[in-house]
């Protein structure tokens, strides 16, 4: 994607494309209070529940935001939080945003945490935390309809703020008015500054009761209205759609003290939860989350699926999550040099050509100029991701934990099976002794997820990787940022790098392989020749990484299998959707498992879909993406194969 071309004058922000002011030219904040928080009757209305709604169409400056921001940290409770989802197809640049601090000085304090979360310009939805939390903004950059359609949530308010029906008319369109009556909870409301006929007419057939109201400044009426009762729609795959539990109090109990439980754990620990983390070890981190380093690298494909959406998105959102825990932490853990993918100069290229990234998030590097960027001679192609590095995963951890602080207990004990009686679930040791009871549970112990006896069906496995720890060399002490290609180095720290991984399936070796050694050397070498002598055996690590059959990541409630197998049993015959219920799905059990060699960019974003789905808010990734990681995509293969 490409920043929006504004042109400026006077102060007043145009798009240029649209030939459309972005707010008014007269007083933009005062436009924003009349038209969205007056007409939506906030925040009269925020005051009733300890989190409220906002969807927008149309970002634009941020200006609506900014304005909503600041007055609910001016009136909401302490404890509250707003959630607002806003929809941009053209991002603004942040020198654009920037701009509105200069004009109106009391919206600087917003401005400036904008600005320092503001993602680039990447197709997707980002997740911002802002004011300790009180603050959740949903950025999608995405065309409106597509963008609607991912919402996983009912709205309380909608800013309907595109541009003019005459000049964006696919902004106002009859399915972008059904789709966003049926993303309104009942008593839900919209104000928008048009008082078009179209417009009232769309957002009447969608359900909304529609009203006209005095406009702000020349503007004669404006429309507001709401939803008196939600209607019916059928889910597209209802398989999918989880369900809402409610917790009596914020307690849970996560299995697996690797970064994938830590994130989950930090993510609710945020929203007041109390977390029990139980690990067979006797500190956290004790298996592949206890590597001393690790590259920050998004899987990067060629063109725009699923995948690459999934993991560019969550990559961003780890480097926001990375950037707040080092300012905090006394030690470093988080060297943001830059990494380099190296690969085939047509592959790199069709990656590049079909995201269009803009060049201070990933750039394009000839063979010519790589040693300008990593500090060696590579004789090859790259990519720059400008904003990565490497992690030293372990006392990352040891930040998360510190950071979770004395809402975290843990718990050494070798869990053995979990199982739901009695309205909870227990989980159970190894010689069927209790270890403790709980309503809400997250299986996040990589592949020993899969002995559990409601989770056995997982299609996961444990993938040996060994790390080599070669000591610097002088022509390796040059490196000046990670570089990945057949194996990834580190930069040295403390006279060592970091070379890895192995890659091998059915292999249980805990111990150090000499082969797999000078693999990872061999592989270095051939990338960046002689840069290492092997004249002793260099130290090293073996841990074990889980991935799933289709190497993405399985994160969500847990499907109650036996029931997905009655309910779409015929699913192979290609019956309509509507022919299904919604999902059966385990009450109260989460799973966050096969990270592969990708976790330190899907932990983050994964502790937080599980915290969303938990707390019933909005969830912080599109719904076709909350589809993709749901472990029940394995069942209902089979099923429409008609294996089961």
């Amino acid at each position: 994607m490409k920043y929006a071309q504004v042109e400026w004058n006077k102060g007043t922000p145009r798009s240029a494309r649209y030939g459309d002011v972005y707010f008014s030219a007269g007083n933009g904040v005062e436009e924003t209070r009349h038209v969205f928080l007056q007409q939506n009757e906030l925040p009269q209305r925020w005051m009733e529940s300890g989190h409220f709604v906002i969807a927008e169409t149309g970002f634009g400056t941020g200006l609506n935001f900014l304005v909503t921001m600041s007055a609910w940290l001016q009136s909401a409770p302490a404890d509250a939080c707003l959630h607002f989802i806003s929809i941009e197809r053209h991002p603004v640049s942040p020198d654009d945003i920037a701009r509105l601090a200069s004009r109106w000085p009391e919206l600087e304090p917003c401005v400036d945490e904008l600005l320092q979360a503001y993602p680039p310009p990447l197709s997707g939805m980002h997740l911002l935390e802002l004011a300790g939390g009180r603050v959740r903004l949903l950025l999608i950059f995405s065309e409106v309809e597509h963008a609607l359609e991912q919402i996983n949530h009912k709205v309380d308010a909608w800013f309907l703020d595109g541009f003019a029906p005459s000049r964006n008319p696919e902004m106002w369109s009859e399915r972008v008015f059904e789709l966003i009556g049926r993303n309104t909870r009942a008593g839900g409301s919209f104000a928008t500054y048009t008082a078009s006929g179209d417009v009232r007419r769309g957002l009447s057939s969608a359900g909304f009761v529609v009203q006209k109201a005095e406009g702000f400044g020349d503007k004669r009426d404006m429309l507001k209205g709401f939803i008196f009762e939600q209607r019916c729609y059928v889910a597209d795959r209802p398989w999918f759609t989880v369900p809402v539990v409610s917790y009596r109090e914020k307690n849970a109990v996560i299995i697996g003290a690797g970064l994938a439980g830590l994130a989950t754990a930090w993510a609710l620990i945020k929203r007041g939860w109390k977390i029990t983390l139980i690990d067979r070890h006797a500190d956290i981190a004790g298996e592949a989350s206890g590597n001393p380093a690790g590259l920050l690298m998004p899987r990067l494909g060629q063109g725009e699926t699923l995948d690459s959406r999934f993991y560019s998105n969550a990559y961003v959102h780890a480097v926001q999550c990375l950037d707040r825990l080092q300012a905090k932490a006394a030690e470093q853990f988080w060297f943001k040099t830059g990494n380099v993918l190296v690969d085939d100069a047509d592959k790199l290229k069709k990656i590049v050509e079909s995201h269009q990234y803009p060049d201070d998030f990933i750039s394009y590097i000839d063979s010519n100029h790589t040693e300008e960027t990593t500090g060696v001679e590579l004789a090859r192609d790259a990519l720059l991701l400008v904003n990565a590095g490497w992690v030293n995963v372990k006392r990352l951890c040891k930040v998360i934990r510190h950071e979770c602080a004395e809402r975290l207990d843990y718990v050494q004990a070798n869990v053995a099976d979990v199982s739901f009686k009695h309205g909870k679930w227990q989980i159970s040791g190894a010689n069927n002794d209790t270890i403790m009871m709980a309503d809400c549970v997250v299986a996040a112990n990589g592949s020993l997820s899969g002995r559990l006896a409601v989770l056995e069906w997982l299609p996961v496995d444990a993938v040996r990787g060994q790390l080599t720890m070669p000591a610097v060399t002088q022509k390796s002490r040059k490196i000046k940022c990670g570089i990945s290609a057949e194996r990834y180095i580190t930069p040295a720290h403390d006279g060592r790098h970091v070379v890895g991984a192995s890659y091998k399936l059915n292999d249980d070796s805990p111990g150090l392989s000499s082969l797999d050694q000078a693999e990872n050397i061999n592989s270095i070498n051939r990338l960046i020749p002689q840069v290492f002598e092997q004249k002793a055996e260099p130290a090293g690590r073996v841990a074990f990484r889980a991935v799933s059959k289709d190497r993405v990541p399985m994160v969500g409630c847990v499907p109650d299998k036996a029931m997905f197998e009655t309910d779409y049993r015929d699913l192979r015959h290609g019956r309509h959707s509507r022919h299904y219920p919604e999902g059966a799905y385990l009450p109260g059990l989460y799973l966050s498992t096969a990270h592969g060699s990708r976790g330190l960019a899907s932990c983050f974003i994964s502790g937080e879909l599980i915290a969303s789905m938990i707390c019933a808010e909005p969830v912080p990734v599109e719904k076709e993406i909350v589809d993709y990681i749901n472990p029940a995509r394995f069942i209902i293969r089979k099923l429409k194969r008609g294996r089961f």
